[in-house]
């Protein structure tokens, strides 16, 4: 699946909303008549396993050993990435999930899963605007000691200076669509 089916597939699962006002009230607090849920898309286990391989070819080369970003975005993302590794290439990227806040029980951990300090990792989020959650995952798994080389997000609005923010923190980062991508295949917005 190429860039094309993936912008289809999110499109067709109602992961993608415009409309010709702006009402969808952002995480930024910004209202824009645009809408990007890849709750969605990622919900259905076929796009899932595409979407695995769509990054599994990106990260051809990369030498990680872990994958993961904030809660609950990168969840879905990390897994189906790790598992498809390791199903069809027999590679172990384990995955690392970043809490929003540390638990205030247990371990009181902000950074959770199988990963050693020092480990390096990709972040992963399915949609960047400000950046602010992929910045925050970023810091947390640095205080826990992973090496992050890579970001990599599904759609990258490229509003609010959300990349500029991100790679202004020395990470290269890579976007498997834009908005403007499914705003082309849409073509117009509902009424």
């Amino acid at each position: 699946m190429g860039k094309l089916e993936l912008a289809k597939a999110i499109i067709e699962t109602g992961s993608f909303h415009w409309e010709s006002a702006p009402r969808f009230t952002l995480a930024s607090g910004r209202v824009s008549e645009y809408y990007v849920n890849c709750k969605q898309i990622l919900s259905h286990p076929r796009y899932r396993r595409i979407l695995a391989e769509l990054i599994a070819e990106h990260l051809a080369g990369w030498d990680l050993q872990a994958i993961g970003g904030m809660e609950i975005g990168a969840i879905p993302i990390a897994t189906a990435v790790s598992d498809y590794l390791y199903a069809q290439k027999g590679r172990e990227v384990r995955t690392f999930v970043v809490r929003k806040k540390p638990k205030d029980h247990g371990m009181k951990h902000a950074v959770e899963g199988a990963f050693q300090s020092g480990d390096r990792v990709l972040v992963v989020d399915d949609v960047l605007t400000t950046g602010q959650a992929t910045i925050d995952a970023i810091n947390q798994a640095r205080a826990a000691g992973l090496d992050v080389r890579q970001v990599l997000v599904i759609v990258d609005r490229q509003e609010d200076n959300g990349r500029q923010g991100v790679e202004a923190l020395g990470i290269p980062l890579t976007s498997l669509l834009t908005l403007q991508d499914l705003k082309d295949l849409k073509g117009k917005p509902n009424p």
